[in-house]
């Protein structure tokens, strides 16, 4: 049970769980839409599917977010035997910044669990993940005078899983950064990122007798690095792009190894 939990809500959790970007809110009365299709594997294992979210600044310095919402084609392990599954809706992330300074945003981020979760069976990937967590810190971004067209943005948060079916992850500190380089006369920009997530308390979970348990698993960490482009279609109003990532972590409960593909688009309005 334990380990179906684990599975059931990690690699959800990892894959879709972010603040919007690194960099600052848009203006005022603006906003942008983004949707892409994804595609996830290691080994044996696969996931694909579609995702979308939308943001708005609804006043000067405060933007609010729908994101990580749509629908997962499959999520399952390629083996004789086992009971695959993983289709259906994702969960959605509700998601709020605040410009403090033309550099520093102050952010907070709420997992909603909507997603489906009725795929049971050993070697599924759920594309719900039934935990409402949150996810709050700061961000720091600026561009690099020296060099125009290069810009760097970096976070760092706290993400809280709240208890669910017994089962609590542990608490887990999050850094990251991204450096983008924007080609103006052809409207390229190549860009490289990459996070680290830390376990700073163990998960524990409530067993068949009614006694807690603990995980061990503080002080896990994983590493997520990734590398892709925007191209702008139609200068400051469509942009598509191309990622390509690789994570590797301690445990499952964190997301697990894998390599993963993003294509998509983000239309500004």
């Amino acid at each position: 049970m334990f380990k179906k939990i684990i599975l059931a809500t990690a690699i959800v959790a990892s894959a879709s769980f972010a603040t919007w970007d690194y960099f600052p809110v848009l203006e005022a009365g603006k906003g942008s839409a983004a949707a892409g299709l994804y595609y996830d594997w290691h080994h044996d294992w696969s996931q694909a599917g579609l995702k979308a979210g939308v943001r708005y600044s609804i006043i000067q310095n405060l933007e609010i977010s729908l994101q990580s919402w749509g629908f997962q084609f499959w999520g399952e392990t390629d083996c004789k035997g086992c009971a695959n599954g993983g289709s259906g809706l994702r969960d959605l992330t509700l998601g709020g910044r605040y410009q403090i300074t033309p550099m520093v945003n102050a952010f907070v981020d709420f997992l909603l669990p909507i997603g489906s979760t009725d795929n049971d069976g050993p070697g599924t990937n759920h594309p719900g993940s039934d935990e409402l967590a949150l996810y709050l810190g700061g961000q720091f971004s600026m561009p690099i005078e020296q060099a125009p067209g290069l810009a760097f943005g970096t976070e760092a948060g706290l993400f809280w899983g709240f208890e669910h079916d017994n089962w609590e992850r542990g608490l887990e500190l999050h850094l990251g950064g991204e450096i983008d380089y924007t080609i103006a006369n052809i409207g390229l920009t190549p860009y490289a990122g990459l996070q680290l997530k830390f376990r700073i308390t163990e998960s524990e979970w409530e067993g068949d007798d009614g006694k807690e348990y603990g995980a061990d698993d503080d002080g896990d960490k994983q590493i997520i690095i990734w590398l892709g482009a925007g191209y702008a279609v139609i200068p400051n109003q469509l942009n598509v792009k191309a990622q390509l990532f690789v994570r590797s972590g301690d445990h499952d409960n964190m997301g697990g190894d894998a390599s993963g593909l993003y294509i998509g688009a983000e239309y500004f309005f």
